[in-house]
Formats: C-alpha cells, structure tokens, sequence
C-alpha cells in the first residue's frame, strides 16, 4: 500500500516546539505524505508572525503547506481546514508540542493493510512525557468494538496518536467545531459509534503534557467536561443502564479529582456524591492526590 497519508498539525501560540513536529513528519519512513499546518492564532497577532518565520524554512517543500485563519477559531476548526484542504487517502493528527517517532505513519498504514471495511480507525502506543521529564509508555491493548471502553476512559486515545480513513473522516462530517476541549475524543467517539479500532502496539509518538494544554482551573475543567457528556447524552443512552452509570461515574470521579487536586475538597466530595459509589471514588481521591504530589515532589 502506497497511499497518501495527510498529516494536519493545528497550531495556536505554540510556535517554540512545532519546527519539532514538522520535521518528525519529515522524517518518516513512510515517504507519500502531505503536511498541512494550519496557523490558528489569527492573521497579524504576534504569534502568528512568530509561526510564520518558524515556518519559512520549510517553504520551499512542495509537500508542506502553511495555511492561516484570519482569526483565532480553535484546534477542531484548525484541523477541519488542514483536512478539507488536504487530499490523502488516509489522515493523521499531529499536536503542534508533540512528535511523531520515523515508523509512525508506515505502521498505521501497515495495521490497515491487515484490517477489513468494518475498521475505520487506528490508534497507536505512546511516550507519555511528564512536565517533570518522566517517561510513561501506553501500549494499546484491545482493538475492535471500542466505544464503551473509550467513553469509560479505559482506552487512552487522543487526536496525535490517530489515523483515519478520508471516507471515514467525511461520513463523520469532521471535527465538532463548537468544542474547545474535548474534541479528539467527541470526534472519535463519533467514528466508534459506526467503527472498529485497530490497536498498533508499537510506539508512534512522545506526547508532551504540557500546562498549556490543560484547564486553568477546576471550574473551567468542569464546564468543559459536562459539555462533552451532554453534546453526546443520545450516544450515552444507547447503552444498558449500568453501563450508562459506569460512563458518567468515570466522568464525575475526574472532575471531583480536578477539584482535590486543587484543594477544594467539599467540591470534590460533592461529584464523588453525584456516582453511584461515592465512599469509594472519595476514597479514590486520596490515594490519586497523593500519587500526583509524590510525582510533583519528583
């Protein structure tokens, strides 16, 4: 299988580490890519005069293409414009502060070959960088029917460690371009509801968790995370009831931990209460907060 893979890499002030990311894309193995990267800070802020000069070097690639919103939209309208203006049988995702490993590409397009029509997604093994320099790796372990899993949070899934099929990709209709966080996940959940997941156990990416890329505080956290569970309430209720339980416990339990994390603790007991098991998710809280200061002190 030789065909085009279309990698959209979104950028919006991260101007410091995409020259990172290009070139990991450049630096494939698999050759007959097309780049897109598309510069949502807004025409003629400082930021996107800084991404444009970071971008100057690779102009005269005729595989690479720089491509600028008027104004700032956000990351699913960012990837929506690299797709659309992309023409790659297969696309793939790159976070801005993130980059791919050289195999990354081929062994998506290698999992695909193996793969039937009822696939419509890979998902690959990941670096986990920690701000404080420590590695974590996740190796996918399930593939096939995923989507009670992935709402669960019990597959880790994300937009810099996807592939999908440009057919797969329109039927879906793209990105949700309402969201501003949450829209990898809504956007899979999507193309999980219609089809299967393939699992490429080999590590694609190191995906840096940077502070950037996280809610200021526990209160946006909670907005954006109740908007993500309402937008998909039809898909949530079309499992069995306990199932139902299981994908809101999981949700509620994260926001209540935001919330302990930031040491308002009767907030956090008060999502433990909304589960339908709140001494243990309570309970939850203490033994995650105090694995999360140990990794701080570290």
């Amino acid at each position: 299988m030789n065909d085009m893979v279309s990698i959209i890499i979104p950028t919006h002030k991260g101007y410091e580490n995409l020259s990172r990311a290009v070139d990991s894309c450049l630096n494939q193995t698999y050759k007959n890519i097309e780049i897109f990267v598309v510069d949502d800070n807004g025409r003629g802020t400082e930021a996107q005069c800084k991404t444009q000069s970071v971008m100057e070097k690779y102009s005269e690639l005729e595989n690479v293409n720089y491509l600028i919103h008027e104004e700032n939209k956000n990351g699913s309208a960012a990837r929506n414009t690299g797709a659309r203006a992309s023409s790659g049988e297969f696309i793939a995702f790159l976070d801005d502060d993130d980059e791919y490993l050289p195999q990354n590409i081929e062994n998506h397009i290698k999992k695909f070959e193996y793969l039937d029509e009822s696939y419509g997604i890979t998902y690959c093994a990941k670096n986990l960088i920690h701000g404080n320099g420590k590695e974590e790796t996740i190796i996918p372990r399930y593939e096939g029917d995923l989507l009670y899993d992935f709402m669960c949070g019990k597959i880790r899934m994300g937009s810099s460690f996807i592939m999908v099929k440009r057919g797969v990709y329109d039927e879906v209709a793209g990105f949700d371009e309402s969201f501003r966080r949450h829209q990898d996940w809504e956007f899979i959940v999507r193309i999980l509801v219609r089809y299967k997941a393939g699992a490429v156990k080999d590590v694609g990416l190191n995906k840096y968790l940077l502070s950037r890329n996280k809610a200021k505080n526990p209160e946006q956290f909670e907005k954006n995370r109740l908007y993500y569970l309402d937008k998909l309430e039809f898909i949530i209720q079309s499992f069995d009831e306990k199932k139902q339980t299981e994908i809101y416990d999981s949700h509620y339990f994260q926001i209540g931990k935001e919330y302990f994390k930031a040491k308002k603790f009767k907030l956090s007991i008060v999502w433990a209460k909304k589960t339908s098991k709140p001494v243990k998710y309570t309970l939850r809280y203490f033994k995650d907060g105090l694995a999360f200061l140990i990794r701080k002190i570290k």
